[in-house]
């Protein structure tokens, strides 16, 4: 019970309003207090426990939100990092399914996120378990496009939905030209492959008025919002649904 879920927003580019959040995995010691995730995220991966603990990020999340579900717009993207150990097995379907059934059907979108600290090698599971998955509705995005070294191999091999642009390329809009064609060309990629995109790690309105010309159509960053506790977070929610209604 020391791993909880923190959410950050992620925002539509062309008016700002909430369109999801990004489930972020963190660790409540009871000493050490709040532990950074890259500090236990990659033991996690290597044990194989970051299986039973994201299925238990998931369930966490389904009875935070749930009761909530009628204060988020339909489509509310709901995104979880999943790893090349999540690709070895198909028990990943079976915490989607009982994860999109805790809501009111049709209304999110659940959203899951290749990480590439460990290369998915794909198998026929890989393949069978990509397939039921967006049987289920889920949708694939690839983290941190333009960084990993299998980023274009995974364009090839899994049918993917969007692609989340890494923050070190957006930190450097305004500042390195190299760094800025990067960005354009990742930009020009996804659009040839009709993919959604992501940019992380926003941080202020240069940025965010050069993503939302070029096309970008989600923005994720300290400009809109921090991770926050789940009560945090519904909190905010609440407070914007409100303010639209």
């Amino acid at each position: 019970g020391e791993f909880i879920p923190y959410f950050q927003a992620i925002v539509r580019s062309d008016n700002k309003q909430w369109a999801g959040a990004e489930v972020l995995m963190r660790w409540q010691h009871p000493r050490e207090g709040l532990v950074r995730p890259d500090l236990f995220i990659p033991f996690a991966e290597h044990s194989g426990l970051i299986i039973p603990m994201t299925r238990s990020l998931m369930q966490q999340t389904a009875i935070l939100l749930a009761p909530y579900a009628q204060h988020m717009e339909p489509g509310f993207h709901l995104a979880f990092n999943i790893t090349a150990r999540h690709c070895q097995e198909l028990d990943l379907i079976e915490d989607c399914r009982h994860f999109l059934q805790a809501f009111p059907p049709g209304h999110i979108k659940l959203v899951l996120e290749l990480t590439e600290r460990e290369l998915i090698v794909p198998t026929e599971i890989t393949h069978q378990l990509f397939a039921a998955l967006h049987e289920l509705g889920v949708m694939i995005a690839i983290d941190d496009f333009g960084t990993g070294h299998s980023s274009l191999s995974y364009l090839r091999t899994f049918n993917v939905d969007y692609l989340k642009i890494d923050q070190s390329f957006v930190a450097m809009i305004g500042v390195d030209a190299l760094s800025r064609h990067i960005l354009d060309s990742v930009i020009e990629l996804s659009a040839k492959l009709n993919l959604g995109t992501v940019a992380e790690g926003v941080e202020n309105e240069e940025q965010s008025d050069y993503l939302t010309a070029k096309g970008v159509e989600y923005l994720q960053g300290y400009l809109f919002a921090r991770p926050l506790i789940g009560d945090q977070f519904i909190t905010s929610l609440l407070s914007r649904f409100d303010k639209r209604a």
